[in-house]
């Protein structure tokens, strides 16, 4: 009896060992996930950076148009003004 605790004490140990290139291939697999993962992320934030540029330059484009439309009607009054 004293043999086979022995016998098993010494092949259960041998069930838990991990094979290299098991623990490799995963460890592999795991790298290339986080790889595509952070190239989702990085496209994402891309196209969440064009979207905020193309928002820029609309504001850009309808405050040059306001102002423009701004100094054209005060230039109105005085013109007004003076055809009465």
């Amino acid at each position: 009896m004293a043999a086979q605790i022995r016998h098993d004490a010494f092949t259960q140990p041998r069930s838990r060992i991990i094979d290299p290139s098991h623990s490799l291939a995963s460890a592999s697999a795991a790298g290339l996930r986080q790889q595509k993962w952070r190239q989702e992320q990085e496209k994402e934030w891309d196209r969440h950076l064009q979207k905020l540029q193309q928002c820029i330059c609309d504001l850009l484009i309808k405050n040059q148009q306001l102002r423009e439309s701004l100094e054209s009607t005060k230039g109105r009054p005085h013109l007004e003004a003076e055809n009465e």
